[in-house]
Parts: C-alpha cells; sequence; structure tokens
C-alpha cells in the first residue's frame, strides 16, 4: 500500500469513527469517556440493566431513547438528553421534574432576565434546585444551572429512586453522581445522604398556580407557562389566553370525569390524606412524589369499576391533592 493510500484509509477511518459519536449511539464508547463506568462489567461501553446498580425507575430516567440499554449520549459525560422531553403537564398537585438544563432551559425560567434563578421562579421539584444550587444561596446562576464546573452530572435521578433498599438513606454505592457532589450535599459527614440533605428544606412546596403565576395576577398568562401550548390551549376553556386557577386545576372538567376516574379520585384522596398527615406527625418530611402508591395507583381497584388507566389517572390526582391536605396545607 503506497502512502496516498494508507493516509486515506486513515481519513476514512477517522470520519467514521467521529460520525458514530456523533449520531450519540456508539456503543463502543472508550471506557475512559464513559459516565457509570464501574457498571459496565464486561466493558463494551453498554450498560444493560442486568449492570445498572439502581431501582427501574433510575435506569428508566437514564435511558432517554428507550432502548433498554445505556450508551451513545446516555453513558457521555456531559451530554443532556434532547429538549422538550420533559414531562406532559397533567395534574395541578404534581411537583414536576425537570430535565432542560440548556441555555434555552435558562431563559426560560429567568422571568425577569438577572442571570439568575430564585426559588420563586422555579416551578418544578425541589431536590433538582437544591441539586444545582452548588453553594446554597437560594439562587441558580447561569453557570449553576449548566453544570459549567461539573460537580453533579446526575441531576434527574431521585432520591426515592437512587434508594434502592429503601432504607431511607443513599449510600455512596448507591450515588451515581460525582463523589464532589456527594461530599457537599453530606451535610453532617457521615457518609450517607438523607432525603432532607438531598431536598433541603422538609416544608411542602407553594402551590403550584401561585409559584408559576409570577407576576401575581392571578392568572396564568401563556408566557409564563413551562409545558406544551396544547395543554396550555386545552385548559383555556373560555379562551381568553390565560388560565384562572379553576382552568388550571381542571375544576370545571372535573366534574363530569368518568365513573372510573371518580372512584378512583375519591380512594386516592382519602389514602393520601393519610399519607400526608402520617409524614406530617412522624416528623419524615414532605414526600408527596415518593410515595409507593403513586406507582401503582391501583389501590381498590376491581375491573366491574371501569377502565383501570381512568382510575388511575383520577388515583393519583386525588392522592396527590389529599396529601397536601393530610399534611395541613
Amino acid at each position: 500500500m503506497n502512502l496516498t493510500a494508507a493516509a486515506a484509509v486513515v481519513v476514512a477511518l477517522a470520519t467514521g469513527i467521529v460520525g458514530s459519536q456523533g449520531r450519540g449511539q456508539n456503543r463502543n464508547q472508550p471506557q475512559s469517556t464513559l459516565r457509570f463506568a464501574a457498571m459496565d462489567t464486561n466493558r463494551d461501553g453498554v450498560i444493560t440493566r442486568a449492570e445498572w446498580q439502581g431501582s427501574d425507575r433510575s435506569f428508566r430516567v437514564h435511558d432517554w431513547n428507550n432502548d433498554r440499554v445505556l450508551s451513545g449520549d446516555e453513558v457521555r459525560p456531559g451530554a443532556r438528553r434532547a429538549q422538550g422531553s420533559t414531562v406532559p403537564f397533567d395534574s395541578a398537585e404534581r411537583e414536576y421534574g425537570f430535565t432542560d438544563w440548556t441555555p434555552q432551559g435558562f431563559r426560560q425560567l429567568d422571568h425577569d432576565r438577572d442571570g439568575r434563578i430564585t426559588s420563586d421562579e422555579w416551578h418544578f421539584d425541589r431536590e433538582s434546585f437544591r441539586r444545582a444550587d452548588h453553594d446554597n444561596d437560594g439562587v441558580l446562576t447561569r453557570a449553576e444551572f449548566l453544570n459549567e464546573d461539573a460537580q453533579d452530572d446526575d441531576r434527574e435521578d431521585r432520591f426515592e429512586w437512587l434508594d434502592g433498599n429503601s432504607d431511607g438513606r443513599v449510600s455512596r454505592a448507591e450515588w451515581h453522581g460525582t463523589r464532589e457532589r456527594f461530599d457537599l450535599l453530606d451535610v453532617n459527614r457521615d457518609d450517607v445522604l438523607t432525603r432532607a440533605e438531598m431536598r433541603g428544606t422538609s416544608d411542602p412546596p407553594p402551590d403550584l398556580f401561585t409559584s408559576i403565576d409570577v407576576n401575581r395576577n392571578g392568572a396564568i398568562e401563556s408566557n409564563e407557562w413551562h409545558w406544551s401550548r396544547g395543554s396550555f390551549t386545552g385548559r383555556d376553556l373560555n379562551r381568553d389566553g390565560r388560565l384562572s386557577r379553576d382552568e388550571f386545576t381542571g375544576a370545571d372538567a372535573q366534574a363530569n370525569q368518568r365513573p372510573a376516574y371518580r372512584a378512583g379520585y375519591d380512594r386516592g384522596l382519602n389514602e393520601g390524606r393519610a399519607a400526608g398527615r402520617e409524614d406530617r406527625e412522624r416528623n419524615q418530611g414532605w414526600d408527596l412524589e415518593g410515595q409507593r402508591e403513586l406507582e401503582t395507583a391501583d389501590s381498590g381497584y376491581e375491573p366491574r369499576i371501569g377502565p383501570k388507566a381512568e382510575y388511575q389517572a383520577g388515583y393519583r390526582e386525588g392522592f396527590r391533592r389529599g396529601y397536601r391536605e393530610g399534611w395541613g396545607r
């Protein structure tokens, strides 16, 4: 082979490698650049569910394309899932997770354009805010939001999903983020993370309607909405371009729900009240989205009631509202 031909082969190989990495699905990614490398026991650059050290929910959070393995961008340090993959809005009582850690995501949350995001501008789960607030000053700078210091590369994994043995603590073996961030969150230096350490305050988050209504005019404008346009217009029953509290909570539509939904709602409401009251009385801290009842949402269900999916939707809505009421909010 002459020098010209050899050079062509080198270029072709290099182009193939770059192209593969650019697609974000290179299953032979070098081990030195692999997130969660310790779990890749067969050293093939892919992490299967069998190799994953954590819960099913935790694995699904990282499996962005739902192909049942972690590969490509899913295990590349610093990579972020595609924009627009946030959880769709389906409940006025939910504590929504946040995934859009991009410059665009920062701009959408920075309502007053002062270059930082305060807790008043944050409408999502408090654990994500706490983990992103590296200096614990109650605001997120652009650098913290974009994780420019690479302190925490696993913000989307929640406490309840990391706590694989359900002992109420996250050990270093259960932790998937950086060692530096674990050390900063471990306030009492006992080598485990409690729920309070990962979430900060144990008080319930503010009412979601009030939180989203950043200009405090008693209605949610379209520029205050952080979910899909379709979910906004679907709630805007009078088509005035803004959501009243009743439209936001779905109070008008709730009365017309089918029997299965209502049955689930009533059951969830009662069990949510009991769970919220128990957590408050036992000083266990606010933990609505960590409640296991929300996972299956089929407590009390019988086929004769109606479609199970409708029952589960009603149960979750009722449970979330009941938990807040049981807590005393």
